[in-house]
């Protein structure tokens, strides 16, 4: 299990090339699943690679991370974000159900988050976070470069839902 976060109105920094990407659009389109089902392994392949480089290349199209990655991601946006994301939201968040983040908070997270590694607080907090968690039989692992990766999302997502 994990969640997918989608960009809501995503930058295009860079369009796809991709023929096979064109002719069978993305998830979410109306027929996409029926040109999903009549594709070759070989064409199902050639997506899966061109749908993965143009989000390589557009980090606001979409945003993922298995549950383990996930919950102390959240919960570290949440501690910096608290202001604007309240309890509600925050629980919203660690389950797939559609929580929605504007365009204003989602750039108002990336602002923060971008903030606080320049200033080497996300460092810090990882390693309080894995000095804490040592010997936790399930350990949620943190790091920077994940935050980082959210960051950039958010900052490039125009608003974003956790599905």
């Amino acid at each position: 299990m994990g969640m997918d976060v989608y960009g809501t109105n995503p930058v295009i920094r860079k369009q796809s090339k991709s023929k096979i990407l064109k002719r069978v659009g993305g998830f979410g389109e109306d027929d996409w699943f029926e040109k999903w089902s009549d594709l070759s392994k070989e064409d199902k392949n050639k997506w899966s690679d061109a749908r993965q480089q143009e989000e390589e290349d557009n980090p606001g199209i979409y945003f993922r991370n298995n549950v383990w990655w996930w919950r102390p991601l959240w919960d570290y946006v949440c501690s910096i974000c608290d202001d604007f994301i309240d309890e509600a939201r925050w629980d919203n968040g660690h389950s797939n159900n559609g929580e929605s983040f504007t365009d204003e908070e989602a750039k108002m997270i990336a602002v923060r988050l971008l903030r606080e590694i320049k200033n080497n607080d996300t460092e810090a907090y990882e390693r309080l976070y894995e000095i804490k968690t040592e010997g936790d039989k399930y350990q949620y692992p943190f790091s920077v470069d994940n935050v980082r990766n959210f960051a950039e999302f958010c900052k490039d997502s125009g608003g974003f839902s956790i599905q």
